[in-house]
Order: C-alpha cells, then structure tokens, then sequence
C-alpha cells in the first residue's frame, strides 16, 4: 500500500555545520530548527520544542536541499519516439514510477525536487514533469504543485540520429537545417490551428498541436 511515512511535526538538528547559502554564509556548530515542514530558525542553542525529534548533527554539514533540472528518474520505459520527430503529445507523468528506487537514492544524496524530462531524440519531444521526492508517495502525489509546465525542445546531433549507428538513417530531419526547418513548420502549423480553433470549436482537436498552442502563447 503506499502513503508517505509519517513525519514528526518539528525536528531539531543540533550542532551541525549549517550552509545557509545566505548572507550569513556557513554557521559552525549551529542548530536548524523545523516546525511543520518549515524552517523556524537557524543558530546557537535553540530550543527543542515538546516533542520534537532531536538529531545529534556534531561533525556533519547541512545545507538547503538541491533541485536537479535534467533527469530521467522516476521514469518507466524509454523516453524517446523513435517513429516520428514531433511528439508534443505525450506527457512524461503519465508514466512516472513511484517504486523506481532511484528516487530514494537521489533523495539520500540531497536531492529534493527533480525535472523529469523527455529524450533528446525528438526535434519536438514530450512533456516534462517536475516532481518532489516524497518515498512512499504514489505516481500523482509526486507531481510539485504549482510547477511551471514545460517541455523538451532538441537541437544537435542527437536529433538527427548521427551518432544512433546506420539503422537510423531514414527519419526525417538528417541534417541540422532540417531540425530548424521542422520547428518552424510545426509551430506554424500550430499558430493556424489555434487560430482555426478559436474561431470554429467544432475543429478536431489536435493534442500535438495543443501542446504547441501552449508554448506559442
């Protein structure tokens, strides 16, 4: 069954060397004081309130969780669409894997949130997630509220399959002005299926061409 551990409601790490990544720069031998889920105060000798969990930090460093940009953790299957260039429709959080056990190993090295992101074998690729780390949470409960949707744009050499080997030699765009020429023409296409889809509701939708709506707005 999954659901997030239970968490104490205030934590006191004691004596550690604090990072504030701040003006105050590294504190030695400070205390970092949490009250649900938030930082209450940083420094000498605070007080443990009533209950609190107490975490002898003597000879340890602590510093401000870090957020990583680019990853494929916590995502089951490829992340490529090796069929066709431009797949704006698909969405990295439908297939995020709660139990993918890198998700723990990145939350043990201090990592706290992660952008999840499409391959690079698409000029046009799908939709990112960003997610926070919370072990024990299922697939949506990983989903950070409130995040900025984005999705994966590609240029190079991974694109135009040069370094794939001699399978991968007949899907169009080949060339870097074939990659440039390709977005151009799908946002194009998607300023005049906007365009359409304001002015007659009845036009099919197109999901590709919604993601792509987006991204022009």
């Amino acid at each position: 069954v999954c659901g997030v551990p239970d968490r104490p409601k205030d934590v006191l790490v004691r004596g550690a060397t604090v990072w504030t990544s701040g003006p105050a720069g590294s504190l030695e031998k400070a205390d970092l004081l949490i009250r649900e889920d938030r930082i209450a105060g940083v420094g000498p000798n605070l007080q443990a309130p009533s209950g609190a969990m107490v975490i002898d930090a003597a000879g340890k460093h602590v510093t401000p969780g870090l957020v990583d940009a680019h990853v494929h953790v916590g995502a089951m299957g490829g992340l490529n669409e090796w069929a066709q260039a431009v797949s704006a429709e698909v969405r990295v959080r439908d297939v995020l894997n709660a139990y993918d056990n890198r998700i723990y190993r990145h939350m043990a090295q201090g990592t706290t949130t992660v952008h999840v992101m499409h391959g690079s074998s698409n000029p046009i690729g799908g939709q990112n997630a960003t997610i926070k780390l919370r072990w024990g949470a299922d697939a949506e409960g990983l989903l950070l509220a409130g995040a900025a949707p984005t999705i994966k744009f590609a240029l190079g050499e991974n694109v135009k399959h040069s370094n794939r080997g001699p399978h991968f030699t007949t899907r169009y765009p080949q060339t870097r002005l074939g990659v440039e020429a390709l977005i151009r023409d799908r946002l194009a296409a998607a300023r005049e299926y906007g365009e359409h889809r304001r002015r007659d509701k009845s036009v099919r939708r197109d999901l590709e061409l919604d993601a792509l709506v987006e991204v022009l707005a």
